[in-house]
């Protein structure tokens, strides 16, 4: 018996990286699986990958930054399937890499529209077919631009600082719906997306190229992790797990009193201001 046996599940950005480590790994644990990409070869490649038709599994062509094509996409699987289980939200770009005041707005605005705007659509367009579900769950892909400044990245930095929020917010809404939402952070996971920081070169600034050619070179964080983790939060153990962010590599959320605390504490692995180095509830 998998952990996710039976379970419809969409995932997009699922063709490549780690939306295809994720993808690999629902599959493995009994999930039937509809992968979201632009890119038809990649989808079939990947499809194919994990079992292809004949494991129910399918695909489907789709730029996530466009709103009517994302609720098409929405409509055509409910007419199919009825209903989901589970979202995974993986598709992103780094976007521009460099200075704000030196950087394409265009492209700029471009990241939001795939990184955040993205993620928003296929909540909105998917949300009702995840109520039908028994127990529906969201994972949406944010990641350390989240956590901290990152400078020179800030396209991405916003965007991915946006989906924790947004996760935040439809976790609440969507609580009386029995369906939890949480947003991750994979970790330095060697894709092709870092390519692009070596070839920006001092314009991604030198700590950060630095540190990624060390990751690089090292091999970086498994992108499994984030898979296990996914599947962690798709799965029925996870249920009552809501509105967190949480850290594939650095979260100790395969243990029990991790998990216990992600259930009762509102405020543990979420965004919060801390002054004096703490967090007080005091008015």
């Amino acid at each position: 018996m998998g952990l996710l046996d039976n379970r419809k599940i969409v995932i997009t950005g699922g063709s490549m990286g780690i939306g295809l480590a994720v993808a690999k790994k629902c599959a493995d644990e009994g999930a039937r699986l509809i992968l979201v990409s632009r890119h038809k070869e990649d989808l079939v490649k990947a499809v194919k990958g994990i079992g292809g038709s004949e494991r129910g599994h399918s695909f489907q062509c789709l730029d996530v930054s466009i709103s009517e094509k994302v609720k098409e996409s929405a409509d055509s699987i409910l007419r199919a399937d009825g209903y989901i289980d589970g979202l995974v939200n993986c598709a992103g770009i780094y976007g521009p890499i460099g200075k704000t005041e030196e950087i394409d707005p265009a492209a700029f605005v471009n990241t939001i529209n795939i990184n955040l705007l993205g993620t928003f659509y296929m909540c909105h367009y998917f949300a009702p077919l995840l109520k039908k579900a028994k127990r529906g769950k969201i994972v949406n892909y944010s990641g350390g631009g989240a956590a901290g400044p990152f400078p020179n990245y800030s396209a991405y930095a916003v965007s991915k600082v946006g989906i924790v929020k947004l996760t935040e917010n439809i976790a609440l809404e969507l609580k009386n719906d029995r369906i939890d939402a949480n947003a991750v952070a994979p970790g330095f996971v060697v894709t092709r997306l870092h390519q692009q920081t070596i070839k920006a070169g001092h314009r991604a600034g030198e700590d950060f190229l630095q540190k990624t050619m060390n990751h690089i070179a090292k091999g970086g964080v498994p992108a499994d992790l984030a898979a296990q983790l996914t599947v962690f939060l798709l799965s029925a153990k996870s249920d009552d797990i809501t509105g967190k962010f949480i850290s594939a590599p650095w979260d100790r959320w395969s243990e029990k009193d991790f998990v216990t605390k992600l259930k009762k504490d509102k405020d543990f692995a979420t965004l919060r201001r801390i002054d004096d180095k703490m967090f007080s509830k005091k008015v």
